[in-house]
């Protein structure tokens, strides 16, 4: 097995991938619904491992690092699957004359821009990360952080409007 201190190479990366793709393999697959999402935790994996290793970063033997990504990356499908349920068990109760939130936090949310509006639903509502947002709304993570935190200011000025105590 390699060791932290090992010199990259294109054959060492080759030898750890040989050595350790039936595991990496076993821990994506046992949490993933479909081989593709396996497929992307794998990948990930082995891309993190070989971009640490090649630029001389790596201060750990490689497999840690990457057994240490590969869980961590199917526990992230888990999360984001469960996320998706819990959006569509959201929609699906709710009834379209109902609103999510009521009393002065809802009427605060119909005051703000729809843009802004539904970003703070997607990250509060629906539980989605900064990068999750920034895929469904196509743009940059550091534009969503600055929308979000815009948005929040705004929605806790309108929150006091309405009689809000925080």
């Amino acid at each position: 097995m390699t060791d932290a201190g090992d010199v990259f190479s294109e054959r060492a990366f080759e030898d750890l991938y040989h050595d350790t793709f039936a595991t990496v393999w076993g821990i994506a697959r046992r949490v993933a619904r479909t081989d593709e999402e396996a497929e992307d935790v794998c990948q990930k994996a082995y891309l993190t491992v070989f971009e640490y290793w090649s630029q001389g970063r790596l201060r750990e033997p490689p497999t840690h690092l990457l057994y240490r990504v590969a869980k961590r990356g199917a526990i992230d499908i888990l999360r984001a699957r469960q996320r998706r349920f819990r959006l569509f068990d959201a929609l699906v109760q709710t009834r379209p004359e109902e609103d999510v939130v009521g009393g002065p936090l809802g009427r605060a949310l119909r005051r703000l821009r729809a843009e802004d509006a539904t970003l703070i639903l997607l990250q509060s509502a629906a539980g989605l990360s900064y990068e999750e947002i920034a895929r469904v709304e196509q743009t940059t993570v550091a534009a969503v952080r600055s929308r979000l935190f815009r948005a929040r200011r705004e929605l806790a000025r309108c929150y006091d409007e309405e009689g809000g105590a925080w």
